[in-house]
């Protein structure tokens, strides 16, 4: 079973084709068909799709092929979270294939699910906030999450992290500082380039729910966005100053 996975949750964008082996025996045996990662300038909807096209034909393989899709749900940027929602669903709906997805920090921390020590995956979400999550690994390949998708302050996430922890995203980077100030030897940095979410992970990660047939409802799904849009929160103070102005009447 040939599985299109779709990450753009962030500036660096991935794509995967993985090919599911079911045997009667064992877990499904995951192999890697092609994968690609870019991190340009010009935002996901210029070059997601030619990315898809690309790496289909140097795959040597044809769109008809894919019998699922995998997507990374957020949190993240609300536009990368957008682009990969409604390109999916478009694929989905014409490819007649199901759709499944895997939060995207939970995708993110995969890059180290064999770390014998606390897992943060951290993000930068702007106005000096940062999506996060902590997770503790078995030191042989699985995640336990430990809390819930946390969109806070980083000075914030240093009083919760109470245990020697390793950093991955690009949060880290951005507020690399803060960290170390606070945090001193509890802290270590995962390197650059295993600091995005991975396409090929969001794909491993939803393969249970797919072949359970746990599937999103392909016109009911939306992106996982922890915190409210700018046009939510512009909406609601409108909403607001004009129930203000009729109760003042």
């Amino acid at each position: 079973m040939l599985i299109l996975g779709v990450e753009t949750s962030t500036r660096t964008g991935s794509i995967a084709l993985v090919e599911a082996l079911t045997e009667d025996a064992g877990p499904p045996r995951l192999t890697i068909v092609g994968e690609t990662t870019l991190t340009l300038a010009e935002t996901h909807s210029s070059r997601l799709m030619p990315a898809v096209d690309r790496l289909l034909r140097e795959t040597s393989q044809s769109i008809q092929t894919i019998r699922a899709l995998a997507v990374g749900l957020g949190p993240g940027s609300f536009t990368g979270l957008r682009i990969a929602v409604s390109t999916v669903k478009g694929l989905a709906f014409a490819l007649r294939v199901p759709v499944v997805g895997a939060p995207t920090l939970n995708v993110l921390a995969q890059n180290l699910s064999f770390s014998p020590i606390q897992v943060c995956p951290v993000l930068d979400a702007r106005k000096k906030e940062v999506y996060a999550a902590l997770f503790r690994g078995n030191g042989e390949g699985r995640l336990t999450k430990l809390s819930e998708d946390w969109v806070l302050s980083p000075e914030e996430l240093c009083s919760r992290i109470t245990e020697k922890t390793v950093l991955v995203g690009n949060g880290g980077e951005v507020y690399g500082d803060i960290f170390r100030e606070r945090l001193g030897s509890r802290v270590l940095f995962a390197p650059p380039e295993i600091s995005f979410p991975r396409a090929s992970n969001a794909v491993r990660l939803t393969l249970p729910a797919l072949l359970k047939g746990e599937f999103l409802d392909l016109f009911g799904f939306t992106p996982i966005y922890v915190r409210r849009s700018e046009a939510e929160i512009h909406r609601d103070r409108k909403e607001g100053a004009i129930a203000s102005s009729e109760a003042g009447h």
